[in-house]
């Protein structure tokens, strides 16, 4: 852990077409954001994923999310899961 304020990444992989907008970040709807955080301190993202109707590929998918400090390297990664709702089943 560096005990200095950072820029993490965080990115969404698989999912075919989805794309994720995260509360407070006034951004337009991508599959990466860049994310500052205070030393010694956690960060609550709270994500919305979007998936075209055309490209669900079943009821429940899995997909990751990774985050990254670029500048030490660290990375990790949750897997998630995709609930489509009922209308694109």
């Amino acid at each position: 852990m560096i005990p200095e304020p950072r820029t993490i990444v965080v990115t969404m992989q698989g999912l075919r077409g989805a794309e994720m907008s995260v509360v407070g970040i006034d951004l337009p709807a991508d599959r990466s954001f860049a994310v500052a955080v205070e030393p010694d301190r956690l960060k609550m993202l709270k994500d919305f994923v979007r998936q075209p109707a055309d490209r669900v590929g079943g009821a429940t998918q899995t997909f990751k999310f990774r985050v990254e400090d670029k500048a030490s390297c660290e990375t990790d990664e949750y897997t998630a899961t995709f609930n489509a709702p009922e209308i694109a089943r």
